[in-house]
């Protein structure tokens, strides 16, 4: 008799905390210590790259590199450096803005995806070249290529 006690006493404890398990709602993904995005796009004469480091969800280091013809672009940079200056916005999280030298950066990150959109930066700064870069790149983890937009004109 007491073990038949103890049994449904087990059961109904067992179905109590199914049911309170399913109302509960999913946990979000947990944010990885460490995530590296790289990607390329184009042939070795109109290519562009991009390689970003994320620490605990926030965006720490960066690095562009595009190639037009005989022009090369390079811009990188790292939180604290003596080059670039970030502000980290306190009403979205992954999202920081970078002042270069000249121009500035948008960095927006959520798990698996960096946008990184470049305005008024000078060329001739950073490329070597007349103009201005206005545009954005995209990398997605896995994803061997960039999305460009505005990167090239």
């Amino acid at each position: 008799m007491r073990g038949m006690t103890i049994a449904v006493g087990l059961l109904a404890w067992t179905v109590a905390a199914v049911a309170a398990d399913a109302t509960k709602p999913p946990k979000p993904p947990k944010m990885p210590l460490l995530e590296r995005f790289s990607c390329r796009t184009g042939p070795n004469d109109h290519q562009a790259r991009l390689i970003v480091e994320v620490v605990k969800g926030r965006v720490m280091e960066f690095a562009f590199y595009s190639r037009l013809g005989t022009g090369v672009c390079s811009i990188h940079g790292r939180r604290g450096d003596a080059y670039t200056k970030w502000e980290d916005d306190a009403a979205v999280a992954g999202k920081a803005a970078i002042k270069l030298l000249t121009g500035s950066a948008e960095l927006e990150y959520k798990l698996g995806h960096v946008k990184l959109k470049f305005t008024d930066v000078d060329r001739m700064r950073y490329c070597g070249m007349d103009g201005e870069l206005n545009g954005a790149v995209e990398v997605i983890s896995k994803k061997p290529e960039c999305g460009l937009v505005g990167v090239f004109d």
